[in-house]
């Protein structure tokens, strides 16, 4: 079969993707990916045919501007209002991705697709021929409400009782098919038999749209009222180690500090990386504690006049080094957490924007660290404090063996590949 994967976003969210396109590829299948431009290199070089959304997208999203929508402070109305910014600042590059979207399907024909929650034309397609589409997302809170927690782009602010989380999502997934009729509307007559408006793309969705969320059940179990069609099934790693070479520095380092750990913020920046950088190194070397710090995209710098007991790294795999670790800060996006979890680490994450704010208390619910700070309110003493707690702590390491056990044992590597090939 030939299979189409669509995702729009940064590296956390096309990651997934590439997941199952191995998957799907190993068990024999053609597969397509449609991501955007940036990553062309990438996934050529892993041999899948490459189609490109527009590359403005994603450098919309990625700039510092985009961040700090996603990521601001205020009020939950205000949040509110920071999303219809972001849309309105995408709205003229959103007709030129839908229009990709529709184009893919007409010219590759696909006998599949699996796409991710920003492809607003496959939500759509997916009603006229629901056996054909799968929605794919690495978050939870999205399209499926609970009681426990707002919806996820709600997520920096605490659960705000039952009724309100269960609001938020009419609220925030009401602003969003609001903005798919807008775009979409030229395309209905695509879809002649169908009946298009809010509430019938809400029951869709809700009740019979076939959703695979790729976290763990054991960080997040599956609500007992989701319907049938929502699946959580466990993260799906990839392996990236295959040109991997480690450092003969590093490997010597380790040797010397058996109990580290690595700080990473993946490919997330903030506004005051070289400030930020100086507090945290400023405290790991004051309380001594060994760390890797991974410069990566940029949202950590090297700070000069450091002792040997810091370990600067542009890129490591965390297959590789979390299983050699006590612990891992971080920014708190999806993959970094459940690779965290799955390697039995202690957690600590300062989240950037949305969704890791939610993964901030899910780590606290679970018992494998502290409630970090958020980059955007850094202060010296709670930073100070939460990293005691985190480096101190013995319940985290024990709870965090415990987790790793059960991570193990989610997540069946056939599982997407047969419930998307095995409908009719």
């Amino acid at each position: 079969m030939k299979i189409v994967f669509s995702a729009l976003g940064t590296r956390g969210d096309i990651e997934p993707f590439l997941s199952q396109a191995e998957i799907f590829s190993e068990a024999g299948h053609e597969i397509v990916c449609l991501f955007p431009e940036q990553f062309r290199e990438k996934v050529s070089q892993l041999g899948y045919k490459f189609l490109g959304f527009d590359r403005r997208f994603l450098e919309l999203i990625d700039s510092q501007s985009g961040k700090n929508i996603m990521g601001g402070g205020g009020s939950a109305w205000n949040q509110f209002k920071n999303y219809i910014q972001l849309a309105k600042s995408s709205m003229s590059l959103q007709q030129i991705l839908i229009d990709q979207q529709r184009d893919v399907l007409l010219e590759e024909k696909p006998d599949r697709v699996i796409f991710h929650a920003k492809c607003l034309y496959y939500f759509v397609a997916a009603m006229a021929r629901p056996d054909q589409f799968t929605f794919l997302t690495p978050l939870p809170c999205l399209t499926h409400p609970t009681e426990e927690f707002p919806h996820i782009g709600l997520g920096k602010w605490k659960p705000f009782g039952k009724k309100l989380n269960l609001f938020s999502y009419r609220l925030v997934n009401g602003a969003r098919r609001l903005t798919m009729k807008k775009f979409l509307k030229k395309h209905y007559s695509d879809f002649p038999d169908l009946k298009i408006n809010s509430t019938s793309l809400r029951k869709f969705e809700e009740e019979k749209l076939e959703t695979v969320y790729t976290i763990s059940p054991t960080l997040f179990p599956k609500p007992g009222y989701w319907p049938k069609s929502a699946h959580i099934v466990g993260y799906f790693f990839r392996n990236q180690m295959k040109s991997f070479l480690p450092d003969p520095n590093l490997e010597k380092w380790l040797k010397k500090y058996s109990k580290a750990i690595l700080i990473t913020f993946g490919s997330m920046g903030n506004p005051k990386p070289k400030e930020h950088s100086a507090t945290i190194i400023h405290l790991l070397q004051k309380h001594k504690i060994p760390a890797i710090v991974n410069l990566s995209w940029g949202g950590l710098e090297k700070i000069e006049g450091t002792d040997e007991s810091i370990f600067y790294v542009d890129q490591i795999p965390y297959e590789w080094i979390l299983p050699k670790l006590y612990g891992i800060i971080h920014h708190g996006g999806s993959g970094t957490t459940h690779h965290g979890a799955a390697h039995g680490c202690v957690q600590m994450i300062m989240p950037h924007i949305i969704d890791q704010y939610f993964w901030n208390r899910i780590i606290v619910k679970r018992g494998l660290g502290p409630l970090g700070p958020s980059i955007h309110d850094l202060d010296e003493v709670d930073f100070e404090r939460a990293l005691l707690d985190f480096w101190q702590n013995p319940t985290y390491k024990s709870t965090a063996k415990t987790i790793s056990d059960q991570l193990k044992q989610e997540a069946p590597r056939n599982f997407v590949l047969d419930l998307v090939l095995n409908r009719n």
